[in-house]
């Protein structure tokens, strides 16, 4: 096998009452899906999700995309295949090789008989033809890769046995790193709850302290800057636009300081072509581990309309952007729920769905001291309360 480095309005709609709705009739499913993970954060994908595949040829959950079909000019197909943590496929042989364009998150590529190794992005990996080998995301990580792979009289892949847990268990060696810390909401966490506290309790004093920490930490501005956006859908236009506002004179302090802040990548255009119904329902999907089929009922029935602005608008819209991954968009949703309190239903949902793409109890319980520290006691354990229902449900 060959490695090389290479080649990345006031409220939203009002209340929000129709969160407590779509999450308290998803919660049980939600928070009974996956073992606890660790400190996996989920991606938003350069191409379309795909289909969900569980069971079969991989272990967890896999979502495969196909980009471009065989031809009599082409013929090597290319796939888009995005795995959760701990997802992996068998043991599998490809006659005719197989390239594979690593894409965001930390995965696992072990061939027979040699060591197991740590893909990253950029990463590239040149399998030769029939030779036995696995590949799938790490322990804690997500993992996004484009699989590339020649068409062959015997078959694009032989599938053979599953990888065994002690054959997995490999990769904790390899990236020893993942088993630190892992009771610790990440330093880029931290700052985003402060931010998001502060903006969701108007305290513009301390927000414009929180942000110029969060620079000062490594946060970029247009991260920052979409924290700010992503909350209005959860404190208003009032709030996010006061947020930007105290942005833009943070940043305006520090220039006249003489210091240079990271600008970061912006938005990337959506260049999914599903409708946008359809995209969000697929985020959705993405987020809670539920298909999301069932005939509507209450709100959605109640109100077609504000079920379309959900899937379109929030899903689509704004956790279809790609500069803040969905982990980043949970944490800054939940303290801003946390802190406008009376919103337990939607708190339960959103932690469900913490939980689901990757967060621990522990860290999501370092989010909580933090909001203690910075906001109050009583919001602080008014959101452990709810905390303690999620994780009782989930041990059912």
């Amino acid at each position: 096998m060959q490695i090389t480095k290479k080649l990345f309005l006031v409220a939203f709609f009002g209340s929000m009452i129709f969160w407590g709705t779509i999450f308290g009739q998803n919660m049980q499913q939600v928070t009974a899906l996956n073992e606890q993970q660790k400190s996996s954060i989920m991606p938003n994908p350069i191409f379309p999700l795909g289909n969900k595949i569980e069971g079969g040829n991989f272990t967890g959950s896999v979502w495969v995309q196909q980009l471009v079909t065989a031809d009599s000019t082409f013929n090597a197909p290319v796939g888009n295949v995005v795995f959760e943590p701990k997802a992996r496929s068998k043991w599998h042989r490809h006659p005719g090789g197989q390239t594979l364009l690593a894409l965001d998150g930390v995965g696992y590529y072990q061939e027979k008989g040699k060591e197991l190794q740590l893909l990253r992005q950029g990463d590239v990996v040149r399998c030769p033809p029939d030779v036995e080998h696995w590949h799938g995301a790490s322990h804690d990580s997500w993992f996004v890769q484009l699989a590339i792979t020649p068409e062959h009289p015997k078959g694009r892949v032989i599938w053979l046995q599953e990888v065994s847990e002690a054959e997995y268990q490999i990769g904790l060696t390899k990236n020893p790193k993942t088993e630190v810390n892992v009771n610790d909401l990440e330093k880029r966490h931290q700052h985003i709850v402060a931010i998001s506290a502060f903006t969701a309790k108007g305290d513009l004093g301390q927000l414009s302290k929180a942000v110029a920490a969060g620079l000062d930490a490594g946060l970029t501005v247009h991260e920052i800057k979409e924290v700010l956006v992503h909350l209005y859908a959860y404190c208003g236009f009032p709030r996010s636009i006061q947020g930007l506002n105290i942005l833009i004179s943070v940043l305006d302090a520090r220039k006249k300081q003489g210091i240079t802040d990271e600008i970061g990548k912006p938005a990337s255009p959506i260049l999914d072509i599903l409708p946008k119904y359809d995209r969000g329902k697929k985020v959705l999907e993405a987020l809670t581990g539920q298909p999301q089929t069932a005939p509507k009922t209450g709100y959605g029935a109640f109100s077609p309309e504000i079920d379309t602005f959900l899937k379109e608008h929030l899903f689509a819209d704004i956790f279809g952007r790609d500069v803040l991954s969905y982990q980043d968009r949970e944490v800054a949703t939940i303290t801003a729920l946390v802190n406008l309190g009376g919103v337990e239903p939607m708190l339960k949902g959103h932690l469900g769905i913490a939980l689901h793409i990757g967060m621990t109890e522990a860290q999501l319980k370092d989010l909580l001291s933090i909001v203690g520290a910075n906001i109050g006691a009583r919001e602080a354990d008014a959101g452990r309360k709810v905390l303690s229902e999620v994780m009782a449900l989930r041990k059912k």
